[in-house]
């Protein structure tokens, strides 16, 4: 065998365009995302999004989440909102699988997804968060790798530049009808802008601003006949 064979052969070494077959993927179910993602997100490890709240942060995923493994638990950290049963069913996820917790503080949420992730019990630990040290993204990184779980960090766009040691981060904006992924970063693979995510029904801000509107022409209405 010639010294680059063994070069080549060596499991340390990684060439670009060479992808590993061990590495595990789950499908988001988004064709245009799996394959400028390797077929899907990491199975077991730490994946960054970068996103405004309410944009279909979560709705890109549900195919993901719905992919429970040996019946594990799917652990939501901190959400911005509460979970409704009719919107687990809606996207097939077993909701006597899910559970939501709400710490008191922002190192008090990472502390519980690590030891979410350590415990052995959950497929999935969905985290957000609005500050984060590499050095708590490494120890996440580990332990999901270490105990075959996916994690995801959902953090706000002020966090973009800041970076983390995890297998995939995604940097999200709203586009009609959908989303833009950027993949900012990918382990054995290549960074990728501008992949579009069609969403079905894409949230925005449009009813609040429409009922703000009225109220204030209602109370404008009540001031004058005062």
């Amino acid at each position: 065998m010639s010294d680059l064979s063994l070069i080549d052969n060596h499991p340390h070494i990684w060439r670009a365009g060479q992808r590993q077959a061990s590495q595990l993927r789950l499908s988001t179910q988004h064709p245009a995302l799996d394959e400028a993602l390797s077929g899907g997100l990491i199975a077991d490890g730490a994946v960054r999004i970068v996103s405004q709240t309410g944009i279909g942060e979560l709705s890109m995923l549900t195919s993901v989440l719905a992919q429970f493994r040996e019946h594990k638990l799917c652990v939501f950290i901190n959400p911005p909102g509460i979970l409704q049963p009719a919107w687990l069913a809606s996207a097939s996820i077993q909701s006597e699988r899910v559970y939501q917790v709400a710490p008191t503080d922002n190192d008090a949420a990472l502390w519980a997804a690590e030891q979410c992730l350590k415990s052995s019990a959950c497929h999935c630990v969905l985290v957000w968060s609005h500050s984060i040290s590499p050095k708590q993204a490494r120890r996440l990184q580990v332990a999901a790798s270490h105990n075959n779980a996916l994690v995801v960090l959902y953090m706000p766009p002020r966090c973009r530049r800041v970076s983390l040691p995890v297998s995939q981060d995604l940097s999200l904006q709203p586009a009609q009808g959908g989303l833009s992924v950027n993949i900012i970063k990918q382990a054995q693979g290549w960074p990728v802008e501008d992949v579009f995510v069609s969403l079905a029904h894409v949230p925005d801000n449009q009813p609040i601003t429409r009922a703000m509107a009225l109220t204030g022409s209602a109370d404008s209405k009540m001031t004058h006949a005062g």
